[in-house]
């Protein structure tokens, strides 16, 4: 159909409040064939003009237009839309897209379904409310049945002439490329102009000569040109490894190894993923040093500039965190959305994955039951997308096969040896395992962060020098400044004693002597115990592992079992039967054993194999919503209170939306995530003992809690974050 008939009745209707209809729609396919063609993805420039000058078509609607004009009533646009798609694209999957572009992706079957069930002469009538349909070409009922028929029929044959894994990723590459034009367009963006990579060969010296030379720079700079030699070989896109100890310098190795490949095969994009946020700012400032155009992406990030002075493209990136820049340092949480989360807004930075390299820091966060089907998705994506996958950590997991780019190899001499005490122990016996340890420095990790606060309040009388404490009950700006104030101390080779939850393990830049861990997975251990003795400075480091019971439990149940899963934990203590005491250099011989006996026990879970059958919305975050915790922002220097009245006070309207969540945001520093029965029981005795005027802490309603400024040395101690209110008199005495 010709441009002219399918617009010859949007003339002088909005799409938004002061853009015409018409314009809104050409200029998503305007959008969306810059990004297609910058993606090297000619071929869905047709699929995607009938999917954008479609896809809010029933907003011609005279219902949709007073509404606009009113803000009263309402007119739903996507199903009516999504009609005249599938009426021109004979394509239910296109116009599913439609249909759900302000959604998610549904189940197959459910697609069916929904089609299926519709009859045709409802669907003249919704089409004839807002057009002329003598003006265009349309099905007939024959025609709509006979198609509906054949994609139900093809229900049936899933998997045996049609992979659902295919039809899943031509609709999301197609969804992900009309999804961020729609999102761009409506929020006035001319263009998104893509930048190339930009990599300066003298500047990456200038930044290796800066940095601090000790005994292992020669070491790490013999492994780094090994590695780069092997990253020559690469000549076709596919999954890769880097296998290095803690602490030789991966990060490093990992960004040049990328620029090499971008500059060798003309690559577009480097995205480099993270277990933690914590680790995402340090890594942010290594690549930095390195390249123009660093993307730091995380749900903490807020504008560097005041509203007013962000451009729309800039709204656009920090309002729905896609992938703009040539290089983006993310988190794994948000990339396992960008791969498998049907949500519409979710799958915007999916099409970046072409020609680009994904580097993956510490896989082996990904809980072991998905790992065969990450795997999978892996393999899949680089023959689909061109995608080069470079897994990096000292504690390869058996995710995938991959071609090993780093030279085997191990620290010159052994950092720290382990020690495993093979019986079970009481949280109050931990104290003989961390005697004279005050005056050097020492590293506690714990499995809940009940058990790490009361360890603290256990031991904060003999490691008195420097203690700190870290765990997801601290708000993350003062996470970060802890990392910082420990850095300093260590720096200066002072004491410092750290007791913190698993929030350290992986990635962190801290170094002590000795590392007491309570029981986990065997490359939890291993990925602990890279930071004891780290940089080979002191004589040999000790790393102590005891399973800790959890004394109120009416079982003896260890605090393992409530983190981690039994055939993980069962693994290492055959391990650890097998060999109680070993050293550093014998670590990888005993990996290698955990990683075999745990792949035996193969697991078929999570969104690929979901994807493979058909149920593309059965998806679960990677970290799963805190069942029964609520969100409590805590008002520790007074800005929250005045973010969150005006949150509350602003209207709802599209013009309001943008404000919401930029505040939003900005607090999120300031949050944390706590059981609701333990805020419920503070509230109780907040409301029992101060007055209305004074309170301590508000519900806001929505599982949204405020700990304010009265409460802080109370519900929210400075020191160690939130309190439960059960241990309030054992902390405060």
């Amino acid at each position: 159909m010709e441009t002219t008939k399918l617009f010859g009745f949007l003339n002088g209707h909005e799409s938004h409040p002061g853009k015409f209809l018409k314009d809104h729609l050409e200029g998503v396919f305007e959008k969306s064939k810059e990004i297609a063609n910058f993606h090297g993805y000619n071929e869905l420039v047709e699929p995607l003009k009938y999917i954008c000058l479609t896809h809010d078509v029933a907003k011609s609607h005279v219902k949709f237009q007073k509404y606009l004009k009113t803000k009263k009533g309402h007119y739903p646009h996507s199903e009516p839309s999504a009609y005249l798609t599938f009426m021109l694209t004979k394509d239910i999957f296109q116009a599913e897209i439609v249909r759900r572009h302000h959604s998610y992706q549904v189940n197959f079957e459910d697609i069916m379904s929904f089609w299926r069930n519709l009859n045709y002469q409802d669907v003249i009538k919704a089409l004839e409310e807002f057009l002329d349909l003598n003006k265009i070409e349309y099905l007939t009922e024959k025609e709509w049945k006979r198609l509906i028929f054949q994609s139900w029929h093809s229900q049936y044959l899933l998997n045996k002439t049609v992979k659902a894994e295919d039809l899943w990723f031509n609709t999301r590459i197609e969804n992900s490329i009309f999804i961020t034009s729609d999102r761009l367009d409506a929020l006035n963006v001319e263009s998104i102009n893509f930048d190339e990579i930009s990599y300066q060969q003298d500047r990456f010296d200038k930044f290796l000569e800066s940095l601090p030379k000790n005994h292992l720079s020669d070491w790490k700079n013999e492994i780094r040109e090994s590695t780069l030699s092997n990253v020559d070989t690469i000549s076709e896109p596919g999954i890769y490894t880097i296998t290095l100890p803690t602490g030789a310098g991966k990060t490093i190795t990992g960004l040049q190894a990328s620029m090499k490949l971008v500059n060798k095969l003309s690559l577009k994009t480097i995205i480099y993923v993270l277990p933690f946020i914590s680790i995402v700012d340090q890594n942010s400032e290594v690549a930095k040093n390195i390249y123009d155009k660093v993307q730091e992406d995380h749900h903490l990030v807020s504008a560097s500039k005041e509203k007013e002075d962000l451009d729309n493209l800039e709204r656009f990136i920090l309002s729905f965190r896609y992938f703009k820049e040539p290089l983006i340092v993310t988190t794994l949480a948000k990339f396992w959305e960008v791969l498998y989360s049907p949500n519409a807004n979710d799958s915007m930075s999916f099409h970046r994955l072409k020609d680009a390299i994904v580097i993956l820091d510490e896989p082996q966060s990904i809980p072991p039951e998905y790992w065969q089907g990450f795997g999978e998705t892996m393999s899949f994506l680089s023959k689909k997308m061109g995608t080069y996958f470079v897994l990096m950590t000292a504690t390869q997991p058996k995710i995938a096969e991959g071609k090993e780019l780093a030279p085997k190899s191990s620290f010159p001499k052994n950092r720290h040896s382990y020690n495993i005490i093979n019986k079970k122990i009481f949280l109050s016996d931990i104290k003989q395992y961390t005697e004279d340890r005050s005056d050097n420095s020492s590293l506690i990790i714990l499995n809940t962060k009940k058990e790490a606060l009361k360890a603290f309040i256990l031991l904060r009388a003999h490691l008195k020098n420097n203690l700190f404490f870290l765990s997801t009950w601290v708000i993350p700006k003062e996470r970060l400044d802890r990392i910082k104030q420990i850095k300093q101390l260590e720096n200066k080779n002072s004491p410092r004693n750290l007791i913190s939850t698993q929030v350290v393990e992986a990635g962190v830049d801290l170094d002590f002597d000795y590392v007491f861990k309570d029981l986990s997975p065997f490359d939890s251990i291993v990925q602990a115990a890279g930071r004891c003795n780290r940089r080979m400075l002191n004589k040999l480091g000790t790393v102590t592992v005891a399973e800790i019971i959890d004394e109120d439990s009416n079982n003896e149940r260890s605090y393992a079992s409530y983190v981690y899963d039994s055939i993980s934990i069962n693994n290492t203590k055959e391990i650890f039967a097998y060999k109680n005491k070993f050293l550093e250099k014998e670590v990888q011989e005993l990996l290698d054993k955990y990683y075999n006996a745990l792949s035996v026990s193969k697991y078929q879970k999570g969104p690929w194999y979901d994807i493979k059958e058909g149920n593309w919305s059965n998806y679960k975050p990677l970290i799963e919503e805190h069942l029964y915790e609520d969100v409590v922002f805590v008002d520790v220097d007074g800005t929250v209170s005045n973010k969150l009245y005006e949150i509350e006070s602003l209207e709802h309207s599209l013009e309001n939306y943008e404000r919401k969540k930029q505040l939003w945001k900005e607090i999120q520093n300031y949050s944390i995530n706590a059981p609701h029965k333990e805020l419920e029981q503070w509230e109780t005795y907040c409301n029992e003992v101060f007055l209305e005027e004074n309170k301590k802490l508000e519900y806001k309603g929505n599982g949204v809690w405020l700990i304010t400024q009265l409460g802080i040395g109370e519900i929210y101690s400075e020191e160690v974050g939130f309190i439960p209110y059960e241990l309030k008199e054992d902390f405060y005495g």
